[in-house]
């Protein structure tokens, strides 16, 4: 029995040893995180290590298993003392106990089982005498570990509604709960740890998501502790709404026992899931956040490679932040403004400058493309009253609305298909009112423009994007109607260098519909 014991401590302290070796910096981070001085930090990480590895060896020795233990036994009510003494004081730093595996904030229950491993530790120093006095003490130690990670863990769970917060952004904007359920999409809570490795190493991944998938459900990152996480490594593009809770209090309201981890809040703000762990789990929850209940194959695949959600930019402050000056319209805003050959309407239409579509089954010249409902002015080569929407059926037409300060257009240089969405037939998705099944022609060509991709240019032959020629059919008349109506409107930015650009930069990107 002894032995078997010895063994089960054994294998804790090497596993615990080997995660913190593989992440000395995460491991540095959360020694100043529990209030040691940082000119310690690097020294007592690398002690630490050398500890654990010392006592496990220790340990599988049989004649050093009792100095083994003892080393254990006096290691753990170290830990122990000093996490009593953060939670005590209202502070839960990560524990980072086995490395990046699992950064997860400490708690009492965390003490609880520091105490049954001491339990276990303390019997082989004893040489298994009292073996009833320690299988007591285990008992007692496992129950209270079992009771207090339930208890803290519980908090949240599936069908319960989720704790309200306000969070402060990297910009300095502070986010409620109801802000990020706004645009009426699921909400993804990804948590994570400013000592967490794994967390970082999550950070690119929660970015693609975004631009991705924010289409169909809206993601942000609650980092915990002090200091705001570092989202990638330099050069390469964080997510967006990374909020940080600095006492880590929204973690604990939302039962989070282990970093990285995920929280699916729907639009109603019940509890859709909760919490999946790990990079592995919470792509899985990404994948349910994006399955829709009870629609065709065609939107199923369509949902998939949604493209980023773009917010209506028709705010005074959404203005600010592409730097578009804004100009008082007259006090009688006209429904509808002739422009060359076309016409701008206020009306409800659909727009898809970032859609991605699927071929239609029927008709090989046909893609159908899930594209957003708006309301306001569009430009389309036919008039207002053909354009004109019924109770589900509308027009897909040219506008700037849904763009954000993230939008970017991207040149498609090789050969693929797209779709030609503009001035084609709508119709509202059953299921979601926010969103419609345009069937737009299918165009193949190179060097195309497209607001979908987020500068990924290997989905040009991947994803069938809702795009436009290079001569931007309607993008003209879009922009001096609008002028007319004392709404100048400013285009995106073409995507970087790497993403091949279109045009000299008095032509620069102005449709992708």
């Amino acid at each position: 029995m002894v032995l078997a014991v010895a063994m089960a401590l054994a294998s804790v302290f090497g596993v615990a040893a080997i995660a913190k070796l593989t992440d000395l910096d995460g491991l540095r981070r959360a020694v100043v995180g529990f209030g040691l001085p940082t000119v310690a930090a690097a020294p007592l990480a690398r002690l630490l290590v050398m500890g654990e590895f010392v006592i496990a060896l220790a340990l599988v020795i049989r004649p050093w298993a009792r100095g083994g233990a003892l080393g254990a036994l006096a290691l753990l009510l170290v830990f122990s003392g000093v996490i009593a003494l953060n939670v005590s004081r209202g502070r839960a730093p990560a524990c980072h106990c086995f490395g990046g595996l699992r950064a997860a904030p400490v708690g009492w229950s965390t003490v609880a089982r520091n105490g049954l491993l001491a339990t276990l530790a303390g019997f082989v120093a004893a040489g298994g005498h009292l073996p009833w006095l320690f299988a007591g003490l285990a008992l007692v130690a496992s129950a209270l570990w079992a009771g207090l990670a339930a208890g803290r863990g519980g908090t949240v769970r599936a069908g319960m509604l989720a704790p309200r917060f306000s969070l402060p952004d990297e910009t300095g904007r502070t986010w409620t709960l109801e802000d990020l359920l706004l645009g009426g999409r699921p909400l993804l809570l990804v948590f994570g740890d400013h000592a967490c490795g794994a967390c970082a190493a999550l950070l690119p991944q929660v970015a693609r998501w975004q631009q991705i998938h924010d289409e169909r459900v809206t993601i942000a990152v609650v980092s915990g502790g002090a200091r705001p996480a570092q989202p990638v490594a330099a050069g390469g593009v964080g997510p967006r709404r990374l909020l940080a809770d600095a006492d880590r209090r929204v973690l604990a309201a939302y039962g989070v026992t282990a970093t990285p981890s995920a929280v699916l809040v729907d639009t109603e703000r019940i509890v859709a899931a909760a919490p999946a762990v790990g990079a592995a789990e919470i792509g899985d929850l990404v994948s349910k956040a994006l399955q829709p209940r009870g629609r065709s194959t065609i939107a199923r695949r369509a949902v998939l490679f949604a493209s980023a959600a773009l917010v209506p930019a028709v705010t005074a402050a959404c203005a600010a932040g592409r730097g578009i000056r804004l100009i008082t319209p007259s006090k009688e805003p006209r429904k509808e403004v002739r422009a060359g050959d076309g016409w701008l309407c206020d009306q409800r239409y659909a727009v898809c400058t970032s859609a991605a579509c699927e071929p239609s089954p029927k008709d090989p010249g046909i893609v159908i493309c899930r594209c957003a409902v708006q309301n306001g002015y569009s430009f389309g080569f036919t008039s207002c009253a053909e354009r004109a929407p019924t109770h589900d059926r509308l027009v897909s037409t040219f506008s700037m609305q849904n763009t954000t300060i993230f939008t970017r257009a991207m040149t498609c240089p090789t050969r693929a298909r797209w779709a030609n969405c503009l001035d084609v037939v709508c119709r509202i998705d059953p299921h979601n009112r926010r969103r419609a099944l345009c069937r737009c022609k299918s165009v193949e060509s190179e060097n195309f423009l497209t607001f979908g991709g987020g500068c990924d240019t290997r989905t040009c032959t991947t994803v069938i994007w809702s795009a436009a020629t290079q001569q931007l059919p309607g993008v003209a008349e879009y922009k001096s109607g609008m002028k007319s109506l004392g709404y100048p409107v400013a285009f995106p930015d073409a995507c970087p260098s790497r993403s091949p650009r279109v045009t000299p930069p008095e032509h620069r990107i102005e449709s992708a519909t």
